[in-house]
């Protein structure tokens, strides 16, 4: 007798038990923000939690972690400690509606109920800013953390978890209960941004509820935030080797790429992507690409 293949998978950093048991609570309100790691999701996040409390809670009193749970996290990072399924299940039904989850996962694991009219929200960053973002990141989180930036690089490619994440979702891009917004154009315009998220889940707002929310995702407010840890996940602020808000640019990050470094990352996507969804990924500031065979490295 053949072991049924599990629904959803199951890591170090991704309860697929749990995601499972979770599916049949779906409520039509749920909004799953699942995006591939520093592509702007605390932002977004932050930014989500504001609009649908209309600015009214410009503290996030009880913390990120709590308005937007990470859904799949098999364990408190702080600790080590494993959940307890039903606890964890118990704390998600509790919450209000509209429930907002925080998720680093492919498209199909996403835990909808079919037909539930749940919504998925992401957000994609040029992935040539990526891999230096997540190596600052690593250097705040971990104080056992000691790679060179080349060698964590090199990591970075191997894992290709951003390439996996925008292929299983490019062939949705059209679907009603998905939106796709990108980081260089919420740092262009956020306001048109903020319309395209009124517009696609409901939400009431005002003007002036907007204006109320505008100053609670400036980024120098949130770097001031980050050391109540109100803004973070709580356990991702424990080392401060840097700054989890470090700069929030666009492009800064790929500038500490050489010619080799960047040239690979282009030739990944394309190998990746179909054409259109290369130009969609990677035309967010871009001034760069592609690289000049021979250009001189930093």
């Amino acid at each position: 007798m053949t072991t049924p293949t599990p629904k959803y998978p199951t890591t170090g950093m991704c309860d697929g038990t749990l995601l499972e048991a979770f599916e049949p609570t779906t409520r039509p309100t749920d909004v799953f923000c699942a995006t591939a790691a520093k592509s702007g999701q605390t932002w977004l996040l932050t930014l989500l939690h504001h609009l649908r409390t209309q600015g009214q809670d410009p503290a996030l009193q009880d913390g990120l972690a709590a308005a937007a749970p990470w859904l799949e996290l098999p364990k408190n990072l702080s600790t080590g400690e494993l959940y307890q399924r039903h606890e964890r299940l118990a704390l998600f039904d509790a919450l209000p509606d509209p429930r907002v989850f925080k998720m680093h996962v492919l498209w199909d694991e996403i835990p909808r109920a079919r037909d539930s009219g749940a919504k998925v929200i992401t957000v994609t960053r040029d992935p040539r800013d990526l891999p230096y973002s997540m190596y600052r990141h690593f250097q705040a989180l971990r104080d056992d953390f000691d790679d060179d930036f080349d060698t964590y690089f090199e990591t970075w490619m191997s894992f290709g978890y951003v390439f996996k994440f925008v292929r299983s979702i490019w062939p949705h891009r059209h679907d009603p209960d998905f939106l796709w917004l990108r980081y260089g154009d919420m740092k262009s315009d956020l306001c048109t941004e903020i319309g395209k998220i009124l517009s696609f889940t409901g939400w009431p707002s005002t003007e002036d509820s907007r204006a109320r929310v505008l100053p609670l995702v400036d980024f120098g407010h949130m770097q001031k935030r980050e050391d109540t840890k109100a803004l973070t996940h709580g356990d991702l602020t424990q080392n401060k080797r840097g700054r989890f808000f470090r700069e929030g640019g666009v492009g800064k990050n790929r500038a500490r790429l050489s010619a080799e470094q960047e040239a690979r990352i282009v030739a990944r996507g394309r190998e990746a992507f179909e054409p259109e969804c290369f130009d969609f990924v990677f035309s967010q500031g871009s001034e760069r690409f592609p690289v000049a065979p021979g250009t001189p490295t930093h």
